[in-house]
């Protein structure tokens, strides 16, 4: 997993040069949200990774790669299945334990910076 890092890079993660990362419409429960994201920063095994991620409101089920995430803007209640609901809004950061499934009830466009562990490599697919 070494890799060398040999440049700063950096975002605004309102402006990030985000790209569709559609929600699987099968996961959709209501509203037509949609995904973008963009990634800053991954490691060779894609096993960790950074970036921001923007969702307008809706209501649909994630899976989750260990992840911390910090709102910038929006507000959103994640309730994990067989969990209690957990309302994060702008300017708190939240933590999601790795294989959590959840219902993501977005209220208002969410913008989040992340940094995800997925033991596995493969959420995000080939880098």
């Amino acid at each position: 997993m070494p890799q060398v890092v040999t440049e700063i890079t950096k975002y605004s993660v309102r402006d990030a040069p985000v790209e569709p990362a559609p929600i699987p419409p099968e996961d959709i429960i209501e509203g037509e949200p949609e995904s973008t994201m963009a990634i800053l920063w991954r490691t060779d095994d894609g096993k960790l990774y950074n970036g921001v991620w923007h969702c307008t409101p809706g209501v649909f089920m994630l899976s989750s790669p260990g992840e911390t995430i910090t709102l910038i803007e929006g507000d959103v209640t994640i309730t994990p299945e067989g969990g209690e609901p957990v309302n994060v809004r702008a300017g708190e950061i939240a933590y999601i334990p790795e294989g959590t499934r959840a219902k993501w009830e977005v209220r208002e466009t969410v913008r989040k910076g992340f940094h995800s562990y997925d033991s596995t490599g493969t959420l995000l697919g080939p880098a």
